[in-house]
């Protein structure tokens, strides 16, 4: 998985027999997942990825491969090179893996109209409320900030949070376009240089735990398939890198304020589907604090990272049957079909206390805490050793040099709720070995 090695590798061909198939580009950041899952959903399909890491498995279940450049990370080179891919290989374009491109509009106006979709929710909701809310955020550019869903004139970025400073309102920094909270920075660090050379958005931090809920949408209805828990980790003063997600999620700590607000999140996803058109897969990224309020973060508009566990434990569980796929869903709902009327686990009838939902998958991305080479081969033999059970992927090509902070592998396992500690101990032994194997 790791970055460094993107600008060296090759087109990759793996023939297959049959050439009359239907070709899928799947373009973003890391498109394993999504070429299993397409694979295993639809294997008569011819499988083109197109990312940063070009990591082994991915190369491997795909029929062919190319890799980004790099040094052209800017929306019109990522378009241009998706385009001239699609062309190649007359191929159908799905978006996967956290590519931040615009399709259509901007992300600013995407925020504002999540904000007063939210609003009109909790007006013609019975009582009046509605437990989610939206963080205060304001458009910033060269210095100046906006606030979101008002007409008011724009303020300096820098009285703004000089205001604030003796206030309970911490903020946040959210470079445009990034994606994987790579783009997110503390405030004050760097405020002067960051705002005034800048684009981007200045939001009120919220504390608590990250949750990110899956959805498929299609022409008539909106499915919410679960709700996963968002792992984050810390690298200098970007305190929000994602690192994995696991899920499903039943409840939060038991009863009362613990209790998911099922009714609410579908009704919002619903909503949210409707006024943005979305056909498919999509992603909403919440906050809920310590009071029990659930704050909306961001909506993303493609199947996300953390459908892959969504995926494994549905298939795990027989929920989902093992020749069908999430990716295969998302084709057909794009193409006005309603595939998951076919699934039988979704979230209002499911039974929680069953022993089938008290497991979960844990998708854990592992960051190098050093610079290094990556030995694949020598953390298997380690794997091996030590009768460690997790699931290794997105494997970078031998030998490949990561920096520090940069992603090595993923681990992927099951946990049951009945050895969650033992679970726990296993995954920090695992990471540990991961991050130690890495050579001079």
């Amino acid at each position: 998985m790791a970055m460094g090695g993107s600008g060296r590798l090759e087109t990759v061909t793996n023939p297959r027999d049959g050439e009359n198939r239907p070709a899928i580009l799947l373009a973003g950041a890391s498109v394993r997942w999504a070429a299993q899952s397409l694979r295993r959903g639809m294997p008569n399909s011819l499988v083109i990825g197109l990312d940063w890491f070009g990591d082994s498995d991915t190369r491997m279940v795909c029929d062919q491969f190319h890799p980004f450049r790099a040094g052209e990370e800017s929306q019109e080179n990522l378009s241009q090179q998706i385009e001239s891919v699609a062309n190649l290989h007359a191929a159908r374009v799905i978006r996967v893996g956290g590519l931040q491109i615009s399709c259509g509009g901007n992300s600013w106006q995407q925020w504002n109209r999540l904000q007063a979709i939210v609003r009109e929710i909790a007006v013609a909701s019975d009582s009046g409320e509605f437990p989610v809310a939206t963080p205060l955020t304001y458009q910033c550019s060269a210095g100046r900030c906006r606030l979101a869903g008002s007409n008011c004139d724009d303020v300096s970025a820098a009285d703004l949070i000089a205001e604030t400073s003796g206030r309970p309102i911490r903020w946040i920094w959210k470079q445009t376009n990034s994606t994987g909270g790579m783009g997110i920075r503390s405030i004050p660090t760097s405020t002067e240089s960051i705002l005034e050379s800048s684009d981007g958005w200045l939001q009120q931090r919220i504390t608590g735990r990250s949750y990110g809920l899956v959805a498929i949408a299609s022409a008539n209805q909106t499915h919410v398939l679960g709700l996963t828990v968002g792992l984050h980790q810390r690298f200098g003063d970007r305190p929000f890198v994602y690192s994995g997600s696991r899920g499903p999620v039943s409840q939060i700590g038991g009863v009362g304020v613990g209790e998911v607000p099922w009714r609410h999140l579908q009704t919002l996803s619903e909503q949210v589907a409707k006024s943005f058109s979305l056909r498919g897969l999509f992603n909403l990224d919440f906050i809920r604090d310590a009071t029990g309020r659930w704050w909306l973060l961001e909506l993303n508009a493609r199947p996300s990272a953390s459908c892959e566990v969504i995926e494994r434990w549905a298939t795990d569980t027989g929920w989902m049957g093992s020749d069908d796929s999430l990716m295969r869903m998302h084709l057909e709902a794009i193409d006005g079909g309603d595939p998951a009327s076919r699934l039988n686990w979704l979230s209002e009838s499911t039974d929680w206390s069953s022993s089938s939902t008290r497991t979960q998958w844990i998708k854990r991305i592992v960051f190098a805490n050093q610079e290094g080479v990556v030995d694949v081969s020598t953390i298997r033999k380690r794997w091996r050793a030590e009768s460690i059970t997790i699931e290794l992927a997105d494997l970078p090509p031998e030998r490949t040099r990561v920096a520090v902070g940069e992603p090595i592998l993923t681990l992927l396992f099951r946990v049951d709720d009945r050895a969650k500690k033992m679970a726990s101990a296993q995954l920090r032994r695992a990471i540990r070995i991961v991050q130690g194997e890495l050579l001079p």
